[in-house]
């Protein structure tokens, strides 16, 4: 019952007839979603409520001026992740990454950690490192990280399980939904 105006990053907001209350969803790249909420909050009318992909990691507050009441949606968010089936849990892995980097671990490096998790599970249940052995047992795996759940279609390779993690900024930063 939306009506809904669907528009790429070589399309411009100013071509749409925005006269109306609307809310924007960006799910671009981090740049794209970001140039495109600073371009509708200077239109006339601007969107009444914004969420984006680029909202569900922490560098977004440093990349807007007023982030306040944007909504982020992503595959993580710290303090969002159930103990994991496999790997370090969310709070070490937290702990000892700012205990010797110094600051929190950003959303690739929580990627990166999960995908290890991953090809290392993988590379031990086969105890080969072949990448047909390889790709059977992850695509044959449904657990979870401390990213959360992992599934995918044995076909396309295709996310299934994961769970996306909705935030909201305020004046102190993105709090979890």
């Amino acid at each position: 019952g939306l009506s809904t105006v669907r528009l790429g990053p070589e399309d411009n907001l100013t071509s749409v007839d925005l006269t109306q209350p609307w809310a924007l969803l960006c799910a671009g790249a981090f740049e794209e979603d970001i140039d495109t909420i600073k371009h509708a909050r200077t239109l006339p009318v601007p969107p009444q409520v914004v969420c984006a992909v680029a909202a569900g990691v922490h560098e977004f507050g440093q990349a807007l001026d007023d982030p306040r009441g944007v909504y982020g949606i992503g595959q993580w968010f710290p303090g969002t992740t159930p103990a994991p089936h496999l790997g370090l849990d969310e709070p070490t892995f937290l702990h000892t990454y700012r205990e010797r980097a110094g600051v929190l671990p950003d959303y690739p490096a929580v990627q990166a950690v999960a995908a290890a998790t991953i090809a290392t599970h993988c590379a031990t249940t086969t105890a080969t490192t072949t990448r047909q052995a390889l790709w059977q047992t992850a695509a044959n795996l449904e657990t979870t990280t401390l990213f959360g759940a992992f599934k995918i279609d044995p076909h396309t390779g295709t996310q299934l399980g994961h769970q996306p993690a909705l935030t909201r900024w305020d004046s102190t930063g993105p709090t979890p939904l």
